[in-house]
């Protein structure tokens, strides 16, 4: 393999806390996978990365270890997050090669602490990167989406994420009010658990859940969609099997929906009267993997009053953003925070 070489290697990478996502300049979007690890206990060694990680998950015996480094966007296990960023970087090396180090855009959600952002440099300082960029995920799928928010007007963006919901004002290149709540793919994925336990008294694994999630995706009460459920019945302990609609993914979820719900009415309430018209000409605008579930736009337009715009392919709008702004890093130089050197 003949590996290309370029000055710099700027690489953004959507560090999600179920997926992640690399894009390289000028290149565009070269890796996604689940952010999943697994190692020997036995010697510490890395078994495996990504899909074949995420496959052992709940199936893994004593002597195998399997992590997910990020929970609820933030980094949980540091050493685990630094390996698996390493793998990759490793991957990415191999075709290419960069003169003057590695530069680094790294979407995180909004409120995080100093710490937690200091975190996420520190992982991939660990990992050899030259310098490290972070940007506000709710701004970067603000950019993959093509919208303007450099323009003094107001754009509401809600990124349903794996581990985070991120709800923001967005205008003149800054957040003007946003909130970063610990709901996702990963609380319905918990939420669909515990409802089939108490409706069905049947005990399944969450990895069966996200199946029975994606395999619905519809919260619609006049679907027709269904997927079957196997686990064990909590009264008998024997093997059962139970059929699982859409009414159960909305019941499932319901609650987490709601709050997603309140906290946009929160924001629309403290928004100032000026940009509060433009989002009432405009909408709110749904991004993230958690609004491909059929359904969910029309539940927040029915409670909030105003219209849903589910953006084009709303699982990358955060990684396209990322890639925007790599293209034309010293214009984008402004949305970045937290740079270090």
């Amino acid at each position: 393999m003949i590996v290309k070489i370029k000055s710099n290697l700027l690489i953004g990478v959507d560090l999600g806390t179920a997926y992640t996502k690399v894009y390289l300049k000028e290149i565009g979007m070269v890796t996604e996978l689940p952010t999943v690890i697994a190692f020997n206990n036995q010697n510490n060694s890395v078994i495996a990365i990504g899909d074949e990680a995420k496959n052992m998950l709940g199936r893994n015996p004593q002597n195998i270890n399997v992590v997910r480094p990020i929970l609820k966007g933030v980094v949980t296990h540091f050493d685990e997050a630094l390996v698996f960023l390493e793998k990759v970087i490793e991957k990415i090396k191999k075709e290419y090669l960069g003169l003057f180090g590695i530069k680094m855009v790294i979407g995180v959600p909004l409120d995080l602490t100093e710490v937690q952002k200091k975190g996420v440099i520190d992982v991939a300082l660990g990992c050899g990167v030259k310098k490290v960029f972070l940007v506000e995920e709710p701004m970067a799928a603000a950019l993959g989406a093509n919208l303007d928010i450099e323009e003094a007007r107001g754009v509401f963006i809600v990124d349903i994420g794996g581990g985070t919901t991120d709800i923001a004002l967005i205008s003149l290149g800054g957040v003007v009010i946003g909130r970063s709540i610990r709901i996702g793919g990963d609380t319905f994925n918990l939420g669909i658990v515990n409802h089939i336990k108490s409706k069905y008294n049947l005990v399944i694994g969450e990895r069966q859940a996200e199946e029975a999630k994606i395999s619905v995706s519809n919260i619609l009460v006049k679907s027709n969609q269904s997927f079957v459920l196997k686990g064990r019945d909590i009264i008998t302990g024997l093997p059962k099997e139970v059929t699982f609609h859409s009414s159960d993914l909305r019941e499932s979820i319901l609650e987490d929906l709601e709050e997603i719900v309140n906290v946009i009415k929160d924001i629309l309430n403290l928004a100032p009267p000026d940009l509060l018209g433009d989002i009432s000409e405009n909408g709110i605008y749904l991004a993230g993997g958690g609004s491909l579930i059929h359904g969910i736009d029309s539940f927040i337009e029915k409670e909030v009053k105003l219209k849903i715009n589910v953006i084009e392919e709303p699982k990358y709008s955060v990684i396209r953003g990322i890639g925007k702004i790599l293209e034309d890093l010293n214009h984008y130089q402004k949305l970045l925070i937290n740079v270090s050197s």
